[in-house]
């Protein structure tokens, strides 16, 4: 009697534990959201779950350095927009000195216009963002150009630089995001002489027939000119082309990171409705179990002794 009394204290006991335990980890599944909080809740989801994570990580590091390259791009191609409005400038006064009226004292006064907005070229092919100059390559802590009237292009080129800066697309592809000031304002040949779209070479130009009151030499330039404007919209292009792989690639990552996500809460998320009725189902349980052993008889080892 009394060993069949302690086997089922012992096997109450045990179910009680049993019943607590479930109870236990139905509440941290409540107070966590998380079905799959340890690997033992899930072994068998354990791998694809430590995939998921970094997965992840490695969208929103992807997300994070399309998003600073777009802060760049955009700096860049808006750039050069004003580059080519200071062309058109530079275009309009060529013309004002080509006129009947102009002579050579409104010449030398349209020199003077023309050398201030390359000074401006060039602060452009200086451009900086976050302590970068964004137009230097992939020696972006120095700048590339500085003005020099007495120069043939009218600037100094401090560096020679290569742009090599790439981003990833999300889809394992990469592609180019930077050009340097070499390539877009002071396009040069094998040997280093300036070629026809140098912008620099053609500003300067500009100027010094001006200045000279050469009207020859000044419709030579303005001819130069127009190809400068048409060499620097195709390297604006090449901007405007990064901006939408940019744009598109973001979209592609965000479309992948709502599919991870859904994909990690489907297997490591609790379902709150189903949480909640467990946890009643276990209170439910343990109570009832609780109070049917208050119930059971108390016979001790002394009340099976004579009296």
């Amino acid at each position: 009697m009394v060993s069949f009394l302690n086997s089922q204290n012992a096997q109450f006991a045990t179910a009680i534990d049993g019943i607590q335990n479930a109870l236990t980890k139905t509440e941290t599944e409540m107070s966590s959201g998380l079905a799959v909080s340890t690997p033992s809740d899930a072994p068998d989801q354990v791998s694809a779950i430590l995939q998921l994570h970094a997965d992840i990580a490695q969208n929103t590091e992807i997300q994070q350095n399309l998003n600073n390259a777009k802060s760049q791009v955009t700096t860049a191609d808006q750039s050069l927009s004003t580059a080519s409005n200071i062309l058109d400038q530079v275009a309009a006064l060529a013309s004002q000195g080509l006129g009947l009226n102009a002579s050579s004292d409104s010449r030398s006064t349209l020199a003077a216009q023309v050398q201030s907005l390359m000074q401006e070229m060039v602060s452009i092919s200086n451009t900086q963002q976050d302590g970068q100059y964004i137009f230097s390559g992939d020696s972006n802590q120095n700048p590339s150009y500085q003005y020099d009237p007495n120069s043939p292009t009218g600037v100094d080129r401090l560096q020679v630089s290569s742009a090599t800066q790439q981003v990833q697309d999300g889809s394992g592809g990469s592609f180019a995001v930077a050009s340097t000031a070499n390539q877009i304002f002071d396009a040069r040949d094998s040997s280093d002489n300036p070629t026809t779209g140098n912008v620099f070479a053609a500003m300067n130009a500009v100027r010094t027939a001006l200045l000279n009151n050469d009207t020859t030499g000044l419709e030579t330039a303005q001819s130069s000119l127009q190809s400068a404007v048409s060499y620097l919209s195709n390297q604006q292009a090449f901007y405007g082309n990064a901006e939408n792989r940019i744009t598109s690639s973001l979209t592609q990552a965000a479309n992948t990171s709502t599919s991870l996500q859904t994909d990690l809460s489907n297997r490591q998320d609790a379902d709150e409705t189903s949480v909640i009725l467990q946890l009643q189902q276990y209170s439910t349980t343990l109570q009832a179990a609780i109070a049917a052993q208050a119930k059971m008889p108390t016979t001790t080892l002394f009340d099976e002794l004579p009296q």
